[in-house]
């Protein structure tokens, strides 16, 4: 079938009130899972492409040197980040341009490419060849949580509240830690690998039941997001490994 196919049968889907997934035909349904996990892809490889790009410019060695020159200066990062992150959920959420869900898909990654600069930045110095490991481990646990997740066809939607709970402390520990100076150890980063892989299995049933059909980008974003995520923590614990 092709893309325009298949926006053609989304808006008949939508016309005669079949608005998600779980509501739509078997063939509509296996049309957009394909269709999110295939620019899932893509947000993986442009936010690879784009990271190592940075990571081997000049821009790496002065966001360090920024980093470095104030203790608070990660809080100005973060803030960036979630603001940043906030107004690309909202463009890929909206229904109304294609081309604005795509502009919020493609600011979140750049957005992650940025932020991961320095912990890749600081891999490739003092433990070499740790984000591959970790790129593969990634690779491994996100696979095992998606078949796990398409074979079973739980709905992990429960997962949400305790999911949101857990974000909350997570960076308010984050936070702290910033303000005060300490720094979490692979016993937290162990907690965020299991958050996340909690996220993964939440949104691959949300895809699977309750994403509207032609809402791939946002949900391809909500994905990547959980997979950066995990991403983040396997390599910190990869790190913490060699040290």
């Amino acid at each position: 079938m092709s893309y325009a196919d298949f926006r053609r049968r989304q808006s008949e889907a939508i016309h005669d009130g079949f608005t998600t997934a779980a509501d739509a035909s078997a063939t509509d349904r296996a049309d957009f899972i394909r269709l999110t996990y295939l620019h899932l892809g893509g947000a993986i490889l442009a936010f690879a492409g784009l990271t190592a790009l940075l990571v081997n410019s000049s821009f790496a060695p002065s966001m360090m040197a920024t980093l470095a020159g104030s203790p608070y200066s990660w809080l100005l990062v973060l803030g960036a980040f979630m603001l940043v992150g906030a107004v690309a959920q909202r463009w890929a959420s909206s229904g109304a341009s294609v081309g604005m869900q795509y502009t919020g898909l493609a600011l979140y990654v750049l957005a992650e490419a940025v932020i991961f600069v320095p912990l890749v930045f600081i891999a490739n110095l003092k433990a070499p060849g740790s984000v591959g490991t970790a790129a593969v481990l990634t690779a491994t646990v996100f696979g095992g949580l998606t078949v796990t997740s398409l074979v079973t066809k739980k709905d992990f939607s429960f997962l949400g509240r305790a999911l949101t709970i857990a974000g909350f402390a997570a960076m308010g520990m984050i936070i702290v830690s910033i303000l005060f100076g300490f720094t979490l150890g692979s016993f937290f980063s162990l907690a965020m690998v299991v958050v996340a892989a909690g996220y993964i299995l939440y949104q691959s049933s949300q895809i699977m039941y309750h994403y509207p059909i032609g809402s791939h980008v946002a949900a391809s974003l909500a994905l990547f997001a959980s997979v950066a995520l995990l991403f983040w923590y396997i390599l910190r614990l990869v790190m913490a490994s060699r040290d």
